[in-house]
């Protein structure tokens, strides 16, 4: 039942309610604090589970860094294919060798021609060969012939000389790329353990804030006994502790799947289990003067050594298009040795020599476009150089600004957690409501996260000057 009484400036609302409403009431609070309850230990049983293994060894970024450059599959496999650029350069300098080849075969035939041919070979026609009757119908021979032959090129205009600084330069391609692979491995390794680091200490703050949670919700469950706090009170923290312990669930989760990756980029089993070190504080890069970063990059930065191989390979290119407007000179000699039977043979010689030079309008056509090819290569060179720059530059800054969010992050830790004891000591007091509890153990998560997104940032940044500058790890 209600009433309402409206005076001259005000209006007041009076509310009867009944013993039985006051019953219904009581349950429904009741029933939702002991869903909320179950939940929680559900949760708590949960998160326990969700416990890695103690006693697990800790993985410095270091070794993590040694064990993926010395086991990791694909760059194991890029090590394999530079290997196999190298014999290209082999067979290249195999053109400035003479060629030596030999054929041994057999035949046997009442040919006309393959008769008077064999025998003459052999040092065996008669007079009584040239009769028309054995002429024309003479009796199978059978012949052994073997040739060795020996084929040299003498002048080519510059084409194998050029075809040998093309592989060479492959080669330190293939190498060049799978440095540029082992760097871009220890990227992804400090990236990933930047992450796993991140995701273990969310996971320990929110262990530290569920303890402290359960304490909070434990006495506020005393006070409601006393009257005086409310059932309310009781429901939001109720309500805090099991959000906290799903962060848990996350965070144990995000980490297990962040250790299977990193088992993969190292080389080990997938199922190896470790803890993560947060790294110690670094002074490296402190005095870095960016024109000497910039000298450094010159000289180690694989993209640079890269895109100066690939400018030689299309000058090599040119070099080898050009050679085809001068002839190609060539000389041979060979022994041959011709007989009707294996053991009985009369030999022979043959020495010569070849000139072959041929012209047309494609040969100039090729030196045009092999021209163009190598002032794309120059200017592409030219930007890799570039963008090389703006890395350190970049990688620089960043690596500044991390190290700047770390002493902020650290002392924002520590002022968090001082108000929140404060607030705490006041709400045990009767002086402040909840609702400041809940939300000073929530400035202490953001700021034990932006500590740790700080030691993160700095040792990513730091790992990204090393890589920009092309330092080898």
């Amino acid at each position: 039942m209600q009433r309402t009484r409206i005076g001259d400036n005000h209006a007041t609302l009076i509310v009867f309610v009944s013993p039985n409403s006051i019953g219904r009431i009581y349950q429904a609070m009741t029933a939702r604090f002991s869903f909320l309850v179950l939940a929680h230990c559900l949760l708590t049983v949960s998160v326990a589970s969700a416990q890695p293994a103690t006693g697990a060894p800790t993985l410095p970024l270091d070794r993590a860094v040694h064990d993926a450059l010395e086991s990791n599959a694909s760059l194991r496999a890029a090590r394999a294919g530079a290997q196999a650029a190298g014999s290209g350069v082999e067979s290249a300098r195999a053109m400035l060798f003479p060629r030596v080849s030999f054929t041994e075969n057999w035949q046997r035939s009442n040919q006309p021609v393959f008769v008077f041919s064999t025998l003459l070979a052999s040092r065996q026609f008669a007079a009584s060969n040239f009769a028309i009757d054995r002429l024309n119908h003479p009796e199978s021979v059978g012949s052994f012939h073997s040739t060795i032959a020996v084929e040299q090129l003498l002048f080519d205009g510059g084409a194998r000389r050029a075809n040998i600084e093309t592989a060479r330069e492959r080669h330190t391609i293939a190498d060049l790329a799978t440095r540029e692979s082992a760097a871009a491995l220890v990227m992804d390794v400090t990236r990933t353990y930047g992450q796993l680091l991140t995701m273990q200490a969310r996971a320990r703050v929110a262990d530290s804030a569920v303890a402290s949670g359960r304490e909070d919700l434990a006495h506020a469950t005393r006070r409601r006994d006393a009257g005086v706090a409310t059932e309310a009170d009781v429901l939001a923290l109720a309500v805090h502790v099991a959000d906290l312990e799903q962060k848990v669930l996350q965070a144990r989760g995000e980490a297990a799947s962040l250790i299977a990756q990193m088992n993969r980029l190292t080389g080990g089993p997938i199922d190896r289990l470790f803890e993560p070190a947060e790294p110690q504080p670094s002074t490296a890069f402190d005095d870095a003067d960016l024109p000497a970063l910039f000298v450094e990059a010159e000289r180690q930065r694989p993209e640079i050594q890269r895109s100066a191989a690939a400018q030689s390979v299309a000058d090599h290119a040119r070099r080898a298009a050009r050679s085809q407007l001068f002839p190609t000179i060539g000389a041979q000699a060979a022994v041959d040795t011709t007989g009707t039977r294996l053991q009985d043979r009369a030999s022979s010689w043959l020495v010569g020599g070849e000139l072959r030079w041929s012209l047309g309008t494609g040969e100039r056509a090729q030196v045009k476009t092999a021209t163009a090819s190598a002032s794309q290569a120059r200017a592409r060179a030219d930007d890799v150089r570039a963008q090389v720059q703006v890395d350190i530059v970049t990688a620089r800054e960043l690596l500044r600004s991390a190290r700047a969010r770390q002493a902020v992050g650290r002392a924002a830790v520590a002022q968090a957690r001082e108000s929140q004891r404060i607030v705490r000591d006041r709400y045990e007091a009767g002086l402040l409501p909840v609702a400041e509890v809940l939300r000073a153990a929530t400035a202490v998560l953001d700021a034990e996260a932006q500590r740790v997104a700080a030691v993160v940032d700095e040792m990513t940044s730091r790992a990204g000057l090393v890589h920009a500058v092309g330092r080898v790890p």
